[in-house]
């Protein structure tokens, strides 16, 4: 930290965790024309109800006038001292955690991790969604929540010393182990660290099935033999995984989730929720014609290839260049899927098709009101909604529910995809409501 003589001590009593699963305080500060007014900060690695003393930065620009309270530009805030610590606290694996930016909740106990997100997403339904009694299932949990990341992007800094960034800066934390990383990530992160690495950043994935492994850039042949004689095999363009009993081709730009182990458990999920019929035992084909369904945001074609050998006919749309030859590639042997490749807003309200199910797994940023307006023009019996921001999903569901009043919401199931950090991942289950009533 810049010139700490700076930094004012305040100690306070925190509040509730912010979504991005940080503690909130609020001190007193002058204003420029030397009234006072209670600022409103974010407090990294600490618990609500917690005494602690911080250092906080000063602000670049003084609070407005006659502001009472004053939410400033992001500052920086050095926990000093814990003073009366929550009985939910736990040491923290990290050395680096709560300076870091990978993680938010490591000193948090995992079934308190567990509630917490659980009652975010309960909180966003309510607030955003509308839904007064959200039917909301608890979160499921990882079985092991360490070690399971299968793809890091690490910066490099001057020196060439891989490493995470520091919270809200461009610093570069070096560092030959994370808590969260794959095992086999960690094997060449300790190799790296030894070596200088070219900027900016050197990016790994490993499949968990294979022991292969993707780096990029390229790396030297030293490197290739010492991870070689730790058993990982590093491969050039592609590497093979397999996930729901199917196998995958996967490139460095492709998306394929980061817990495997998760993901496994998200995609029997999403397939007994689209499949009801066939998750109570009847057989394939049992129905008056093939059942048709989509899946949106495809990627390499996860659902899509565990979707063919379920359905009569699969329609699979996704954006990017790169993921479409690894469909293509994955899906090779099944002939009832029809690839298409652009943006969901433009090519699923053109789809003429009458889609018994659809799967949809969008952005962040959700899905664009042109492809819910086409879900709700075109209602299909069963929709899951897979989501990595609850309050984007919130915001769906209610139009789809609601203002649209096209479908009924039957469950919203978080699923710990991220342990130690404050993503959530959740997976909704919609009916048509006419087919319903």
């Amino acid at each position: 930290m810049q010139d700490e003589r700076r930094f004012t001590l305040h100690t306070v009593t925190l509040g509730a965790l912010t979504r991005e699963g940080l503690a909130t305080a609020e001190i007193s500060e002058p204003t420029s024309d030397g009234e006072t007014c209670t600022t409103l900060l974010q407090v990294p690695a600490c618990l609500p109800g917690e005494r602690v003393t911080i250092a906080v930065e000063p602000p670049a620009v003084p609070p407005r006038r006659h502001r009472r309270h004053w939410k400033p530009f992001p500052r920086r805030v050095k926990v000093l001292e814990i003073h009366q610590p929550a009985p939910q606290r736990v040491e923290a694996r990290c050395p680096v955690f709560g300076t870091c930016g990978g993680c938010q909740l490591q000193h948090l106990q995992y079934e308190a991790q567990l509630e917490w997100k659980r009652a975010v997403v309960d909180g966003l339904l309510r607030e955003i969604g509308h839904f007064e009694q959200p039917p909301l299932l608890a979160t499921v949990p990882c079985d092991y929540p360490w070690e399971y990341r299968n793809h890091m992007r690490f910066s490099v800094n001057r020196e060439g010393q891989p490493g995470l960034t520091a919270r809200s800066t461009r610093h570069v934390l070096p560092l030959s182990h994370c808590p969260i990383a794959h095992p086999a990530i960690n094997v060449a992160l300790s190799i790296f660290s030894q070596q200088t690495n070219p900027r900016p950043q050197v990016l790994v994935r490993c499949a968990i099935s294979t022991n292969q492994m993707l780096i990029q850039p390229s790396q030297s042949a030293e490197v290739v033999q010492l991870l070689a004689e730790k058993g990982i095999e590093v491969c050039e363009e592609t590497m093979d995984e397999q996930l729901g009993g199917e196998s995958f081709r996967i490139r460095p730009s492709s998306f394929f989730q980061t817990n495997t182990a998760q993901a496994e458990k998200m995609a029997q999920m999403v397939l007994d929720g689209l499949f009801p019929a066939m998750q109570a035992g009847s057989e394939p084909g049992g129905t008056a014609r093939p059942l048709i369904v989509l899946d949106a945001y495809c990627g390499v074609g996860t659902f899509a290839l565990m979707f063919a050998r379920r359905a009569g006919r699969v329609i699979a749309i996704e954006e990017s260049a790169s993921a479409i030859k690894d469909a293509r590639w994955n899906l090779r042997a099944v002939e009832n899927v029809e690839i298409m490749q652009g943006k969901v807003e433009d090519l699923l309200p053109t789809l003429a098709e009458h889609l018994d199910g659809l799967v949809i797994d969008p952005p962040r940023a959700g899905c664009q009101r042109p492809v819910l307006a086409a879900l709700a023009r075109n209602p299909v019996k069963r929709l899951v909604y897979v989501s990595c921001d609850p309050s984007t999903l919130a915001r769906d569901l209610d139009m789809l529910c609601h203002e649209y009043a096209a479908y009924r919401l039957c469950s919203v199931q978080p699923l710990d995809m991220f342990p130690q950090t404050a993503h959530i991942e959740s997976v909704a289950i919609l009916e048509y409501k006419q087919e319903h009533e």
